[in-house]
């Protein structure tokens, strides 16, 4: 029995299709995990913060933070308590440093936030921001000492007011 041109037309269809499902799962089962970074730049630290937060390693954020902050959590549950009660999603977005700046003990990194929506079984839109990051060295380490991003995921106001969170 010999195929016909329509059925040989269908075939190579259903086989590109096929083809093109089996790379797709292949190309998002080979994605790496974001891992730490090992460097001490200003940079790796705002960078280390961000993925601690995304990762719940409240205890690593935590220890970033510098102790100077008039309202410095006293520890690391009380900074997931505080970030909490911000009603923090952490799923959906994606941290980038695009830019870092040192003048002295001071400096300063700018990060690009993107956030991930998803509309209906096909479709899918993104939002972007940026944000500044602040940091001092103390004791020969890069700690966070502002972060401005408005909307509040990754730092909460009060940490940088005298009496804290009270």
């Amino acid at each position: 029995m010999r195929l016909q041109s329509s059925d040989r037309f269908l075939l190579a269809i259903v086989g590109g299709s096929i083809l093109l499902i089996l790379v797709a799962v292949v190309i998002v089962l080979s994605r790496a995990e974001p891992t730490y970074r090992s460097g001490t730049e200003p940079g790796d630290v705002v960078f280390n913060y961000l993925l601690a937060l995304q990762r719940s390693d409240y205890e690593r954020a935590h220890s970033l933070l510098s102790p100077t902050l008039p309202g410095y959590p006293r520890d690391a549950q009380v900074m997931r308590s505080q970030l909490r009660d911000l009603a923090i999603t952490q799923e959906e977005i994606s941290y980038a440093v695009i830019d870092s700046r040192q003048n002295g003990d001071r400096a300063t990194v700018t990060v690009q936030a993107t956030t991930f929506f998803r509309t209906g079984f096909f479709g899918s839109s993104t939002s972007s921001y940026t944000f500044a990051v602040e940091l001092l060295q103390h004791e020969g380490s890069w700690k966070l000492i502002a972060n401005d991003d408005w909307r509040w995921r990754t730092w909460h106001w009060c940490w940088g007011q005298e009496g804290g969170c009270s």
